[in-house]
């Protein structure tokens, strides 16, 4: 039942480059933080957590794509300056 575990600890302990790992954990914050906003928004059209929610997603998406920044300088960064290397 390898499809049933974490994902996060199926991403940690892949074979990807350190880079590539980085920008998969950033999706998936960027997925777990636009989630509950998502859901909120399908079922009650307006109401008081709106804007809370909306407050995370908005953290979560700026981490996210922290993270994705910084995943892709270190991939680009080991392509050129590492010669390919882990």
């Amino acid at each position: 039942m390898k499809w049933l575990r974490n994902p996060v600890t199926a991403i940690l302990q892949s074979n990807a480059l350190p880079g590539l790992k980085i920008i998969a954990l950033s999706l998936l914050l960027l997925f777990v933080t636009a989630l509950p906003y998502m859901l909120y928004v399908l079922v009650v059209t307006d109401g008081p957590y709106l804007q809370a929610l909306g407050v995370v997603f908005g953290i979560g998406a700026l981490a996210a794509h922290m993270g994705f920044i910084a995943g892709l300088s270190w991939l680009i960064w080991n392509s050129f300056m590492g010669g390919g290397k882990r």
